[in-house]
């Protein structure tokens, strides 16, 4: 019995081994099947053409999507995004997408391979966005197509062609989380760059860099001609001929030159067989190593970092911004470059190091409710990235921006966080909070509007926090016919709530840099064109070393100056004081200065505050490319306050603009009573 019970469990066991063996064929049969009409049911395709342009170029775009199984139902359709921007920035990137004039630049049109019409409009708080939907149902393999036909970015690099499609009218946009990449490609080459440190010593070698840039100040990296160079030191040590090559990307760097007779001194380029400007600086040449260094940096610029490169599709919450109103697009905006959202500051910190020259950057993105702490940490890993003691130093900083009075708040260590212009609503509120958060800061003014109630200096907190503040930034042209330029805006007026004679006849010790306060992703950059529409500022340090420790100590002693953009080199003392001293003489003070510029100096003036009036003690113009003042104000009295103000040659005479275009710098006052 126990036998045949037995072999009755191992046949059943047998069995079910059989049926098992059937059911996996049977499954993997049905996946097999699953798969094939899953790869039948094709999804819907979207792709752009061309996708490869140049900057600046006039493109006609076509914006297809091929209909997937599921089909469109009348009234869905595709919406695509075109980087459109306003202000100042509004002609660097994408011609404004219109309907009514199929000549003019911006002009968009769409058609289906369907037998409904199509309607397409435009919509976006900036315009920018392009919704196309039919009039009859498409089936799978149909195409919907938008075509564009206008002027594309003037900034070079590669964008994401953003779009959502439409199932049906009422349905939700499905916006996507990947897309279709479009490069822009640099235009020909127009200027040359050479960058090299403004301190150096006698038979010390320096690396030198020559960089190539289109007219809208792009890296040209096709340009591959031959630049001979040469030197006013006849002894320098020099290559006599560059050759730039395809793998060399715009930008030659030269390891080993050496200068060997002292004084000012400066590298000349002749491109051959090319027309190309050429940007010149000089570099002071001492018989010992310096001990002070002129480092050039840029504090204020934004990029879509910012705020996380959302784009305007949807904000955090997935609110549709294609319907919002205007203070919550700013708010959207505030957090990034709020010109487009489509630059980067990994791409920002390259250029203004690589293309630029610059000694030291900062990214101060908007501080609203789109930087979130991921954000801020991520600006912040991006910074250290480029920190490299002794060669480029980065910073941490965020911009405060309630009504009028705007601030860059910069930090030198991570423990600093963003105050929200909302939670704190006057400068009073902010330096409370930044007392209470106890890390050392520096607030920059950054001076924007000209009104009448303006109030960046209205408050009686002191200064504890602003040794510095911008006195040139892209708000000295932004409203003027581009690129045209005001660079004494926020300098003259004592009687003007804006600018800094207003401030410092009211008592404040304050110093002076420059900012771009660029949003595309250029910053450092100057007006090297016509094309680039707009000024950028620098700040000028006189530091022992660059890193972090001296840069941050020479801005809190003032030891700075402001220039429009470009690298102009001052040495200004009273009594062997550096500027932004503070001292008592006991005898008419005794002013000397070493000026090199980057064009001829039209003027050099050194202007004085006493008994609450300004004057000009002492002009020149030198008409020559450099300038050693050496003068006593015999006149000096009590106490006083003087800085130095340099103005180069116009840099395109006879324009019909109303303001001249000539570069400027300034340098940070110097305080002086009697003993």
């Amino acid at each position: 019995m126990a036998l045949k019970r037995l072999v009755s469990w191992e046949r059943f066991m047998t069995r079910m081994s059989v049926l098992k063996k059937k059911r996996r064929l049977i499954c993997c049969e049905l996946a097999f099947i699953a798969l094939f009409f899953a790869a039948s049911a094709k999804g819907a395709e979207f792709t752009v053409s061309p996708t490869t342009m140049n900057a600046g170029s006039l493109q006609t775009m076509q914006f297809t999507l091929e209909v997937g199984a599921d089909g469109i139902e009348t009234g869905g359709g595709l919406r695509v995004e075109v980087p459109v921007a306003y202000a100042e920035t509004e002609f660097l990137m994408w011609s404004r997408p219109q309907t009514n004039n199929a000549q003019a630049p911006g002009y968009i049109w769409a058609k289906s391979s369907g037998s409904g019409a199509v309607d397409v409009r435009i919509t976006g708080v900036l315009g920018g966005i392009i919704e196309a939907k039919v009039a009859a149902p498409l089936v799978e393999g149909d195409k919907l197509t938008i075509f564009y036909r206008g002027i594309v970015q003037s900034i070079a690099g590669e964008i994401d062609a953003r779009y959502a499609s439409l199932s049906s009218e009422g349905a939700t946009w499905s916006n996507k989380a990947a897309f279709p990449k479009l490069k822009i490609e640099p235009a020909k080459a127009s200027t040359l760059s050479i960058h090299f440190p403004s301190d150096l010593r006698v038979g010390k070698p320096f690396e030198v860099s020559l960089v190539a840039t289109d007219k809208y100040g792009n890296l040209a990296k096709g340009f591959d001609g031959v630049v001979e160079l040469d030197s006013t030191d006849q002894q320098a040590v020099l290559p006599s001929k560059v050759q730039f090559r395809a793998e060399d990307k715009g930008r030659v760097v030269i390891d080993d030159a050496v200068f060997f007779t002292a004084g000012f001194q400066k590298i000349q380029a002749e491109p051959n067989a090319h027309d190309l400007k050429i940007r010149y600086k000089y570099a002071w040449v001492g018989e010992r190593a310096p001990a002070r260094r002129r480092l050039f940096g840029d504090l204020h610029f934004h990029t879509g970092t910012g705020a996380g490169n959302r784009g305007f599709f949807t904000a955090p919450a997935g609110a549709n911004l294609n319907t919002t109103d205007t203070s919550t697009f700013k708010e959207l905006n505030l957090a990034g470059d709020h010109r487009a959202n489509f630059t980067d500051a990994v791409r920002a910190y390259a250029y203004a190091r690589d293309v630029s020259g610059l000694d030291f950057a900062s990214t101060s993105e908007h501080s609203s409710r789109l930087m979130t702490e991921d954000i801020w940490r991520e600006s912040q890993r991006i910074s250290d990235s480029f920190y490299k003691p002794g060669a480029f130093t980065t910073f941490y900083g965020f911009e405060w921006t309630p009504a009028l009075n705007h601030y860059v708040v910069m930090y030198k260590n991570k423990e600093g966080r963003p105050l929200s212009h909302l939670a704190y609503t006057t400068y009073p509120s902010l330096r409370d909070a930044l007392v209470e958060q106890d890390v050392p800061a520096l607030a920059i003014p950054h001076v924007s509007w000209r009104f009448e109630n303006h109030n960046i200096w209205q408050d009686d907190v002191g200064d504890k926090f602003r040794p510095i503040g911008e006195i040139y930034s892209l708000w000295n042209s932004r409203h003027l016919v581009q690129p045209d330029n005001e660079p004494q805006l926020f300098e003259l007026g004592s009687d003007d709530k804006w600018s800094y004679q207003y401030a410092w006849r009211k008592g404040y010790k304050i110093g002076v840099i420059g900012a771009s306060d660029n949003h595309l992703g250029h910053p450092g950059a100057n007006d090297e064109t016509t094309s680039i529409r707009h000024s950028g500022g620098l700040a000028v340090v006189m530091a022992d070393e660059n890193d972090r420790n001296s840069i941050w100590d020479s801005l809190h002693r003032r030891a700075a100056y402001a220039t429009t953009g470009t690298q102009i080199y001052m040495d200004f003392t009273a009594d062997g004081r550096i500027m932004g001293s503070e001292y008592r003489a006991n005898s008419a003070p005794h002013f000397r200065a070493k000026i090199a510029g980057t064009n001829q100096l039209a003027l050099v003036e050194l202007v004085r505050l006493q008994d609450g009036l300004y004057s000009t003690v002492f002009s020149v113009a030198p008409n020559a490319e450099t300038y050693f003042l050496d003068f006593k104000d015999e006149s000096f009295s009590d106490r006083a306050m003087y800085y130095l103000r340099v103005t180069q040659a116009d840099e395109y005479p006879n324009r019909l603009y109303s303001h001249s275009t000539a570069d400027m710098a300034w340098s940070s006052p110097i305080w002086i009573s009697a003993k």
